[in-house]
């Protein structure tokens, strides 16, 4: 369908007037108002600057399909997800491209359970996507499209209801807070949520216009402006959101970037304290999280890469907690999906109840060393992975996503990603020096 178009379960992505397109939104409106059978569909997004030209031919599929659409506006991709429960709508379209660069967008596609669509409904929905599609229902069945603009209230009231938050222990400790919001879709209710803690809030990035300041990801290398702020301002923590705000990374008390991964981390230890269950993560995912759910005896398992993927296992074994280690905090209590907010208020709550701060916090599990690496997707991948694959020994290798190879102590996973025409390659060791040194192998062996 186009160039550099990403058609996967995490939805669809692509270069604005390249390969996504109105003309394709509309075609997967369309696919879905069918795939769903009519009734109400919530769509929103983040800020991006084709955002209504995407929404706008997504809203005229569906309206065309017969759907009833409710128009949530620029939201957090989670609170798309919470609204489809909170409306009993039949599904959901977010248009986001999340942490891609300006140039893309894309569009996410949500179930009736406000959760991106399983693998098996992604299979049925691309096998109606590919049927000739009518373009306009009778015009007695035309949706009808309404704008609802109290999402993000609904979504941070349930937020703050949850079991695990005790937003008296939070205010008690009076935090000072800076939080970059990228200029996204979190930038108001990033800030929100945190004041509703009783937090010292200092905003930046938060004008929601679409034109990121920074780089989209919420890397380390991106976090110069909220390293210098939290340390100029002396705050207790800093937060830093993706575009579409379903990841979050956080800054410690000494203007460190502490990576990723540390988030999910250190918000399982909320999780855990009130309640012990089984703990799911994706296999890219750092060991650190395995060793928090050993700590509270809890079962851990690990899931294909691709928040569906993660959800799909966190149900089957009826997980407590679980997520991504990009940043992605899942919590079944709040709803299935990677959420910035949850993650923010499970990490405060952590910091509270122990009254610790964010760089005695991490000293509680074993600080390991992750190294990514990316290159350009070959159109022989799959050859070469087998290749790759025949070259080791000695080694323990699962295929369920890429090849992933564990050792005693360490683990490297190759895989094509699901956002990018390009492969991922991540390792994590207990020293940089040996985390560096299996990506250069794996490199090695696959070129």
């Amino acid at each position: 369908m186009g160039k550099n178009l990403i058609e996967s379960i995490s939805g669809a992505r692509g270069i604005i007037g390249e390969s996504m397109t109105p003309h394709l939104a509309l075609q997967y409106g369309l696919a879905l108002g069918a795939f769903l059978g009519g009734g109400k569909v919530v769509v929103g997004g983040d800020t991006r600057t084709s955002h209504d030209a995407l929404k706008s031919a997504a809203v005229a599929g569906l309206l065309s399909a017969g759907c009833d659409v409710i128009d949530i506006g620029i939201c957090p991709t989670p609170t798309i997800g919470i609204a489809i429960r909170h409306n009993r709508a039949r599904g959901g379209i977010g248009v986001t491209a999340s942490h891609n660069p300006l140039e893309w967008n894309g569009l996410k596609l949500f179930n009736d359970k406000g959760e991106f669509v399983t693998p098996t409904q992604y299979e049925v929905f691309r096998r109606v996507l590919a049927m000739p599609l009518q373009t306009l229902e009778d015009w007695r069945k035309v949706g009808k499209l309404t704008r609802d603009d109290s999402a993000i209230g609904m979504h941070i009231k349930t937020v703050m209801k949850l079991k695990f938050i005790q937003p008296r222990k939070i205010r008690s400790r009076k935090f000072k807070v800076v939080i970059d919001c990228v200029n996204g879709a979190g930038s108001h209710a990033g800030p929100e949520l945190l004041r509703r803690l009783g937090c010292r809030v200092i905003a930046i990035n938060d004008i929601p216009d679409g034109r990121f300041p920074r780089g989209p990801e919420p890397l380390p290398k991106n976090l110069g402006q909220l390293k210098k702020r939290v340390k100029q301002e002396k705050a207790d923590i800093g937060f830093a959101l993706d575009p579409d705000a379903d990841r979050l990374a956080i800054v410690s008390e000494k203007g460190v970037a502490i990576g990723e991964e540390h988030t999910l981390a250190l918000a399982l230890y909320a999780v855990l304290s009130h309640k012990r269950g089984p703990v799911v993560v994706n296999m890219s995912t750092s060991r650190m999280c395995q060793d928090v759910a050993e700590q509270f005896g809890c079962k851990f398992l690990r899931s294909k890469v691709g928040e569906a993927n993660v959800v799909d296992v966190m149900r089957r074994k009826h997980a407590v907690a679980g997520g991504e280690g990009n940043g992605g905090v899942i919590l079944p209590a709040s709803h299935y999906g990677r959420d910035s907010l949850v993650g923010m208020a499970l990490v405060l709550q952590h910091l509270a109840a122990t009254r610790k701060t964010v760089s005695e916090a991490m000293t509680e599990y074993p600080n390991y060393v992750i190294v990514k690496d990316k290159g350009e997707l070959p159109d022989d991948f799959d050859i070469k992975l087998e290749r790759l694959k025949k070259k080791l020994t000695d080694v323990t290798i699962n295929e369920a996503d890429g090849i992933r190879i564990d050792y005693p102590d360490s683990w490297v996973h190759i895989r094509m990603s699901n956002t990018e025409p390009i492969y991922r390659l991540i390792s994590e060791a207990l020293t940089k020096k040996r985390a560096v040194g299996l990506i250069d192998m794996v490199n090695d062996l696959f070129s």
